[in-house]
């Protein structure tokens, strides 16, 4: 069973009993394979086409599979340490960290990716950061009591001292502590503003910082990626099928509207009618929840039937799992 439905996943093409005997070199006949071939068949795991053709796996042949035979293929080393330079060059804030590991999943499996941030419910202000990194920039370090982290780059006057810098996160510290980030308003930091004039473009780069993590937090955000990696399937020539499928990836409410509810950190999946809408019962679904100090969020791949479905599982195992980590060490 595994045999053909490799086959059939790296050729799109109908197995014949002939082929799986040469390529795999086993030590029965021809005769013997089709035999057994016409037994699953009989049973629904398999189905054949065309009468004179080979045979390919059913849905629920895909299904058995993936619940009683598969192993996950976990990214290799190589693989994950282009994931990490990935993310460690061009990370600034956990957007960024979405936006790549949603490029990473589309490039490496040849599938779409999806990636869903969840809102995040920001509570309290705890502390921030300003670090110098060069004459000129300064790293802002924003932290709330729910372990939310900002870390973004901020231009700074020439010449600023770091005792400078400390001071004007003194400002912020002190002021404020304590309250709702919604509450964190420009004009509290007016009056100190008049003994402060020579570092009021920080105060106002820092406030210009904590306005954009604000209007980014209160919804989940949904990051596509390798749409167009579609267009590589064969399944998918028919035009009008490939509209109706890109229509949902261009919409994010229809993308969240296709997932199951209760999605947990074990990789799941929705191999063809087992999909509730109608647009993807030719696709296969597979997705993970990763675990953020807020609530879950979720990635996922989608391709067709004819899936890598052991590679596909395995890198999601492995990216979820390096997410979290880079979480862990950024709260």
């Amino acid at each position: 069973m595994e045999s053909i439905i490799k086959d059939y996943v790296q050729t799109a093409e109908p197995v014949g009993s002939r082929a799986i005997v040469r390529k795999h070199g086993l030590n029965v006949s021809a005769a013997t394979v089709r035999n057994e071939m016409a037994d699953l068949e009989e049973m629904g795991y398999l189905e054949q086409p065309h009468t004179s053709a080979g045979r390919i796996p059913s849905e629920k042949g895909f299904r058995y599979y993936v619940d009683w035979m598969m192993e996950k293929e976990n990214l290799s080393d190589e693989e994950m340490e282009v994931l990490e330079k990935l993310l460690n060059e061009n990370i600034r804030d956990w957007g960024d960290i979405a936006q790549g590991v949603g490029s990473f999943l589309a490039q490496v499996s040849n599938y779409t990716s999806f990636i869903i941030v969840p809102s995040i419910k920001f509570t309290q202000f705890q502390y921030l950061h300003l670090i110098p990194i060069q004459d000129g920039q300064a790293l802002v370090l924003v932290v709330t009591d729910i372990g939310i982290l900002l870390h973004r780059k901020i231009d700074v006057p020439k010449g600023i001292s770091a005792s400078d810098l400390q001071s004007v996160a003194d400002v912020f510290n002190r002021v404020f502590r304590g309250k709702k980030l919604a509450e964190m308003k420009r004009s509290q930091l007016q009056i100190l503003r008049e003994d402060l004039k020579k570092r009021r473009q920080v105060i106002d780069k820092a406030l210009d910082a904590i306005d954009n993590l604000l209007e980014n937090s209160g919804e989940e955000k949904v990051l596509i990626s390798g749409a167009l990696n579609i267009l590589n399937e064969p399944e998918f020539k028919d035009l009008f099928k490939l509209k109706r499928i890109l229509t949902i990836l261009e919409e994010d409410n229809l993308l969240k509207d296709i997932l199951p509810e209760g999605i947990t950190q074990d990789v799941d999946y929705r191999i063809g009618k087992e999909n509730l809408s109608e647009d993807i019962r030719e696709m296969s679904l597979v997705y993970t929840g990763y675990k953020t100090s807020g609530d879950m969020g979720k990635m996922g791949l989608i391709g067709p039937v004819r899936m890598e479905y052991w590679k596909a599982a395995g890198t999601l195992d492995s990216v979820r799992i390096f997410i979290e980590d880079i979480l862990k060490k950024r709260i």
